[in-house]
């Protein structure tokens, strides 16, 4: 294994997991990420490793509104919940040593035990699972009560002139007048703010 490399694991819908080699620089790293999950995503801590080191579960943080394909589902009392999209395995330090941080190879007898575990524990989908409605829901600052905004990702077709963009990783962003736009992969939404009678869920 060369140093500027290392190792995670991959699983994708209706296949095994595997050994996925990353760039291990930076720039490149990220954009490596990015490459494999098809956009800008989000991380989920799932195992403590050892001290200040966890396995992450990296997945596409907007793969219910692009419709990508059911992938796993999380083990235990977590079953309702559905990985869509790939997923990305992968060590990295969780905060517990608060002057380290960042993503870690894994040695390759590691990412061996590790996908038997996700193989034993993530149960596989048939990739027809459906998102629950509240997986259809994305939030800004959620926590704050004077703040916090709920909202769906509705598929627009393209506009003409959205105006200029500002660039998140894969995703640019657009106002439309009160509305804000998405773009990513080519594909187009509205941001549809999401209420209960007066009161915002």
């Amino acid at each position: 294994m060369q140093r500027n490399t290392m190792r995670a694991i991959l699983a994708e819908p209706g296949r095994d997991p595997e050994i996925l080699v990353l760039p291990a620089d930076g720039l490149h790293h990220e954009e490596a990420l990015r490459d494999v999950l098809e956009g800008n995503y989000g991380a989920i801590e799932f195992f403590r490793i050892e001290e200040g080191i966890s396995l992450f579960v990296l997945v596409n943080d907007l793969a219910v509104a692009l419709g990508l394909k059911a992938n796993r589902r999380f083990p235990g009392k977590d079953s309702d919940q559905i990985i869509f999209g790939r997923a990305i395995f992968i060590a990295a330090y969780n905060g517990e040593l608060p002057e380290r941080e960042g993503t870690l190879d894994m040695p390759e007898e590691m990412c061996r035990m590790f996908i038997e575990q996700i193989k034993l524990n993530f149960a596989p989908c048939d990739g027809t699972e459906k998102p629950r409605p509240e997986d259809e829901i994305y939030y800004e600052n959620q926590g704050d009560p004077e703040q916090e905004k709920a909202f769906r990702w509705v598929e627009i077709s393209a506009p003409q002139d959205p105006g200029p963009a500002l660039e998140a990783g894969r995703a640019k962003y657009y106002s439309a007048g009160e509305n804000v736009l998405l773009e990513i992969n080519g594909r187009f939404f509205r941001q549809m703010e999401i209420y209960t009678g007066n009161t915002k869920l």
